[in-house]
């Protein structure tokens, strides 16, 4: 990946994280740390991996994406926007009463939602019945999954891993976004053991900073290269990437954001995205 596109793919992250900064500014409330911190992951996987197109959305050879972060549905949204796949106005009128954005995605009614946003770890299990279906349709998409830490600690996350990795669904591919740990460690302590488990269960483990979008290239890149079984990436963020007063904060900044604090973090985004 060149600078030129680097760049790019930067400016446009940046303007994400305004678009979601705005949307939860103008709704006086939504989770702002777990968006903030997987906007760049999710615009490289739009512009860069994955195969969508917001004029052809029932493609059949489209790549499928789920997420398991309802706090990251905002950044999903943000996203899907500057996609194309529905208007920007559609954003400041998120959680409304009967406005397509709520909370949690509604895959009947959102453009580019391919599946419910569900917890507990049940993601991945949706996510292997839409491979099962595209495998026996003959069609070679991919499963994209996204996931976070928490859903590690599930038994039966763990069992349908087990049974991903049986059958080996080549085209599964499964997003492990991870806290960056205390004292700048780019991964929490327990990685070493979710990577065991993960190996043991059949799966190839790769890893990228989730703010790096050559890394991340390099990553993606190379699990075409792997072998027939599914592939997780283990995916290190910051918690509200880009605003001093939301890095590494606790969840003061996940449920409000006030008019104040809004304007705050619009400046300090625009400074940052004008080399500030």
């Amino acid at each position: 990946m060149n600078k030129e596109r680097i760049a790019e793919l930067t400016r446009i992250a940046s303007e994400v994280r305004k678009d979601i900064i705005r949307m939860v500014g103008v709704a006086r409330s939504g989770p702002v740390d777990a968006p903030l911190a997987i906007a760049d992951l999710l615009v490289y996987l739009y512009w860069e991996e994955l195969l969508v197109l917001a004029d052809r959305q029932q493609r059949n050879d489209r790549d499928r994406f789920l997420s398991g972060s309802a706090n990251g549905t905002p950044a999903l949204y943000a996203v899907l926007a500057r996609r194309g796949f529905f208007e920007r106005e559609e954003l400041w009128h998120y959680k409304r009463l009967g406005a397509m954005l709520q909370p949690l995605p509604d895959f009947a009614r959102v453009p580019g939602v391919d599946a419910p946003c569900v917890l507990s770890g049940s993601e991945l299990s949706i996510a292997a019945g839409i491979m099962e279906s595209l495998i026996r349709s003959g069609s070679e998409s991919r499963v994209y999954c996204l996931v976070g830490e928490s859903d590690c600690g599930n038994l039966d996350f763990w069992l349908e891993a087990e049974s991903i990795g049986a059958k080996k669904y080549g085209n599964m591919i499964l997003l492990l976004v991870l806290r960056k740990g205390e004292n700048a460690e780019p991964y929490p302590a327990a990685t070493a053991i979710y990577e065991k488990k993960f190996v043991e269960a059949g799966w190839d483990v790769n890893f990228a900073d989730g703010h790096d979008f050559e890394e991340m290239a390099g990553t993606f890149a190379g699990l075409c290269e792997k072998g027939q079984g599914p592939k997780v990436v283990f995916i290190s963020v910051k918690m509200g990437k880009g605003l001093s007063f939301a890095e590494l904060s606790d969840a003061k900044y996940s449920k409000s954001l006030g008019a104040q604090e809004m304007d705050r973090a619009l400046e300090e985004l625009e400074a940052e995205s004008n080399g500030g």
